[in-house]
């Protein structure tokens, strides 16, 4: 018997559906590379409304969440790094975490 091959639909990512969207004009206007990173920076920022990115090192180790707020930010970051060391078999330290702030633009 003869089977037929079915391809399955290839469905558009969604910046192709984004930019395929646009008038052509700007299209045209606009490299795509540059495009692809204006549309990353605009999703990371839409898909957390009314949070901020918050930057924290403990020794060797930096973190980076998204929270409303400092000290929401810093109970996210103390459990990413407590995810993180029961992920590798370690344990935290047993004072707990010393997290110091990171700015972005230094």
């Amino acid at each position: 018997m003869l089977y037929k091959v079915v391809r399955p639909l290839k469905r558009k990512t969604p910046f192709e559906q984004w930019w395929g969207g646009l008038p052509l004009e700007v299209r045209e206007k606009y490299d795509l590379a540059f495009a692809r990173r204006c549309f990353r920076a605009g999703h990371l920022i839409g898909a957390r409304p009314g949070k901020m990115r918050y930057r924290f090192r403990a020794g060797k180790i930096q973190v980076s969440v998204w929270a409303a707020n400092a000290k929401d930010a810093a109970k996210e970051a103390v459990n990413e790094l407590d995810f993180r060391f029961a992920k590798a078999g370690k344990r935290p330290p047993q004072n707990g975490w010393k997290l110091i702030p990171i700015r972005d633009d230094a």
